[in-house]
């Protein structure tokens, strides 16, 4: 009996805290983790807690009649992608009336500072409103992230959003729809054709890109990437196919400076399509603005990817290797996904090229 119970304990962590079908890698994950090393991982994290007093202060549900100051702390996890996908279900407190700030990576407060739902965003605590809160959502047990709840806001209750759920790749928009759900006492059976990220471009983002008058039926391009097996290099084929057809009437390059070397092989292809530049030149913010005033964006998997879920711009999406589409999008996308065995590469420009313009043509329809 005890054995099963420690074992049930650590299979926790790979096992989603609801019923709704959560796509994942539990599968693979358990097979190559030992229940018995979880279970210790998570029972050194909970007994952290513990012994700094925070055992009484735990809540099972979120109450916005109670609990009307909400700060949501979500450090440690610096990649733009998966902030907007673990932060997008909140839009679900926003519905219910309750004020919610948070706290993160500075370089991701560019993000939110705009934001509809949250209200006040910071990466340090001496940089929040005074007057406290009623509840801290703790997004996961991270270091980093405990650092701060017992630092600053011990004698605050608190609710686990992702607590010990920490092993496997997982679709975390979904996971963050459902689990403020469950926090909410909110039905769950709809929530897939909702749950998708969220940004809000400043005033002078929106600005910005206005008046550079991008040209109706112009497509985005994503170039660059962190890593090498999720980054593209095809695209100089993919755009000359795309120019064969006739259809396309402007390509509006972007990304970071790692996209500048990608940017500079596109120009000198001379591809046959007017090219708009705008590589290393703009915020996340103003090319969420770009992406949405074109009818068509190509990406791989990446934070431009997610930053482009976040309009209203149909997708097609390049994943590769152990992330598999299910894993980064939901039915409220608009994304057509490709998918390579071992690297993005391995996907044939003229599948991109296919899939670019049947979403093209989805359009028009």
């Amino acid at each position: 009996m005890i054995v099963e119970r420690i074992r049930r304990y650590g299979e926790a962590t790979w096992q989603p805290p609801f019923d709704w079908p959560l796509p994942s890698s539990a599968a693979q994950y358990a097979a190559s983790h030992s229940p018995w090393q979880a279970a210790r991982r998570r029972a050194m994290r909970e007994l952290n807690l513990a012994l700094h007093g925070q055992s009484g202060l735990q809540r099972e549900r979120i109450d916005p009649a109670v609990h009307r100051r909400i700060l949501w702390i979500h450090q440690g996890t610096p990649q733009v992608g998966d902030s907007l996908m673990d932060l997008a279900a909140r839009v679900l407190l926003h519905r219910r009336g309750a004020r919610l700030d948070l706290l993160t990576e500075a370089h991701l407060l560019p993000l939110y500072r705009s934001d509809a739902v949250f209200a006040n965003v910071a990466s340090s605590a001496r940089d929040l409103p005074a007057g406290g809160y009623d509840l801290v959502m703790l997004h996961s047990m991270s270091s980093r992230s405990v650092r701060d709840k017992l630092q600053h806001f011990r004698r605050v209750p608190f609710v686990h959003v992702q607590g010990c759920y920490t092993g496997p790749e997982f679709n975390r928009t979904l996971f963050g729809f459902y689990r403020l759900a469950q926090l909410m006492g909110l039905p769950g059976a709809a929530l897939e054709t909702m749950a998708r990220p969220t940004m809000q471009p400043s005033h002078a983002e929106h600005d910005a890109i206005a008046a550079l008058a991008i040209p109706p039926g112009a497509i985005a391009v994503a170039l660059g990437g962190v890593r090498d097996w999720r980054t593209y290099t095809r695209w100089t084929d993919v755009l000359r196919g795309l120019a064969a057809t006739g259809r396309v009437p402007h390509v509006v390059l972007v990304g970071a400076d790692n996209g500048l070397a990608m940017r500079d092989a596109i120009v000198a292809a001379e591809i046959g399509l007017p090219l708009i530049d705008r590589v290393g030149r703009h915020s996340l913010g103003e090319v969420q603005e770009l992406i949405g005033r074109c009818a068509l964006a190509l990406c791989a998997d990446g934070g431009l990817l997610h930053v482009a879920h976040t309009t209203d711009t149909p997708v097609v999406a390049l994943f590769a290797g152990e992330i598999l589409p299910a894993l980064r999008v939901t039915s409220a996308n608009r994304t057509t996904c490709l998918h390579g065995p071992v690297q993005v590469d391995d996907i044939d420009p003229d599948a991109v090229l296919a899939a670019a313009l049947a979403c093209l043509n989805a359009a028009s329809r």
